[in-house]
């Protein structure tokens, strides 16, 4: 599941970037490293943030779990969202990547209840 959530981040991220590079006047050659080195730096991009992001829902329900409260799935995405909003005041990260990495989070939920909760 996560390696389509990062196939699809770096198919909307290479898109626009390759239609750049390609427009620009330099050799073929230098414009496929290029475009290479764009992939790589945008699927590291990517894994840190949602990284990052589910550390932020980790940390935010073990606090809810050390004051003695439960948390049930609709409290989870409530979290989530809470989170999702947190980065995007990130310069770096979409409105479309945030909305990506708050799905991939909502589908961490069972994951994340049997590791924390």
């Amino acid at each position: 599941m996560k390696d389509n959530y990062f196939k699809g981040f770096l198919v909307g991220a290479a898109i626009g970037a390759v239609a750049g590079l390609l427009l620009a006047p330099q050799s073929g050659e230098k414009t496929r490293e290029d475009i290479k080195k764009l992939a790589l730096n945008a699927k590291d991009k990517a894994q840190d943030k949602y990284l990052q992001a589910r550390k932020k829902v980790e940390t935010k329900l073990l606090e809810i779990k050390e004051a003695g409260k439960k948390i049930d799935f609709e409290g989870y995405k409530k979290l989530v969202m809470q989170v999702i909003d947190e980065i995007k005041n990130d310069s770096d990260v979409t409105a479309q990547t945030a909305k990506e990495i708050g799905a991939k989070l909502n589908s961490d939920w069972n994951e994340i209840k049997s590791s924390i909760l």
